[in-house]
């Protein structure tokens, strides 16, 4: 099969191809920061290709941080409807850690009662992702997820002069080309590529066992010291689980009128980090200690997530502990872990 690449003009046709049939969304650099976030396209030179990783992951545009998902009037009679809101739209530029993710979060949200406000959106998506160079917080090597082989229907490699290696994932990503100039990618050009993940995969954050052994490291560890250990520098702040791209928890809420005729239910974000996750209406929170917080969220992610889906539910793309203001790291936290299984003493990540 003929590999091929498209060229930096070709990025922008394909761009403003795209643009013609649906919403383009992509990475843009902040504002005088070194932070890149996923917003609409305006002007395809803006796109920024070349970045470390959103503050926010793209999982953002299938579960919005707030959503409404009914409308009700109570006069003068009581009526409901429910409300699910989707456009055509195209993600532009996700790396693979983020296409791992929304890969997760179709199986959450599909396996056991399907979610109807995630699947219309995400049957309206088109993805296009694109290869990265790790920071020293990632550790998508050590999940697994350094590279995917399926979630996007094209995929671009960066071949370092504003050229890109051309995979097709979908019979979607093919009709995208169509009347896109491209050329066959030359014996350098696909050397250029494997040497670039050859540098993706070097990551100097590893963790210490098998990926797949990790359920067995937790098991037995509910009362390990490791969560007072890591936990005692944590804020609570829930930073963490809300710039997670495999977190899915939620809150609903009820926001009625002034005239109490009316009202919308409303899902938001919420996360097991914050204090307030576990408390019922009696006023009893069962996980009050910061320690408690911490522990269900690494079992969540690398036990019991793992157990029931066969994968774990954390793609290693280094938010949680990139924007944590004491930089607790899940990495260290699964060495602890290991090191106490094995009777040693961790090294570090």
């Amino acid at each position: 099969m003929t590999v091929r690449v498209i060229d930096k003009h070709g990025v922008r046709k394909l761009v403003e191809k795209l643009q013609q049939e649906a919403k383009v969304v992509a990475p843009h650099r902040r504002e005088g920061r070194d932070q890149w976030s996923f917003q609409e396209v305006t002007d395809p030179d803006l796109i920024c290709l070349e970045y470390t990783t959103s503050c926010l992951p793209p999982k953002e545009f299938a579960f919005p941080p707030r959503e409404t998902l009914l409308r009700y009037q109570r006069e003068p009679e009581f009526a409901a409807e429910a409300v699910i809101q989707s456009e055509p739209i195209i993600l532009f530029g996700v790396h693979p850690c983020d296409i791992y993710a929304l890969e997760s979060l179709d199986i959450a949200y599909c396996a056991d009662h399907g979610d109807p406000n995630w699947i219309a959106r995400r049957q309206q998506m088109r993805l296009v992702g694109v290869d990265c160079i790790p920071d020293e917080w990632c550790f998508c090597a050590a999940m697994g997820t350094a590279t995917v082989d399926s979630g996007y229907d094209l995929f671009l490699n960066n071949l370092g002069d504003g050229s890109y290696l051309v995979e097709v994932g979908t019979e979607a990503g093919e009709e995208m080309l169509e009347g896109i100039e491209l050329r066959e990618a030359s014996a350098e050009e696909i050397a250029h590529v494997k040497k670039r993940l050859t540098q993706r995969v070097k990551q100097e954050r590893k963790i210490n066992d098998e990926t797949r052994n990790l359920p067995l490291h937790f098991s037995g560890k509910a009362q390990s010291e490791v969560w007072e250990k890591h936990a005692e520098r944590c804020y609570s702040c829930g930073t963490c689980v809300l710039v997670c791209p495999t977190c899915y928890c939620f809150d609903v809420v009820d926001e009625v009128a002034l005239t109490l005729k009316e009202g919308t239910r409303e899902r938001i974000w919420d996360g097991c980090m914050l204090e307030s996750f576990a408390e019922v209406a009696s006023g009893e929170n069962f996980r009050e200690e910061r320690a408690q917080r911490l522990r269900h969220r690494h079992f969540r992610k690398y036990a019991y997530l793992f157990t029931k889906y066969g994968r774990p539910f954390c793609c290693g793309c280094g938010r949680c502990v990139r924007q944590c203001l004491v930089h607790i790291d899940p990495v260290a936290i699964i060495n602890d872990l290991i090191a106490e299984s094995k009777g040693g003493v961790s090294r570090g990540a």
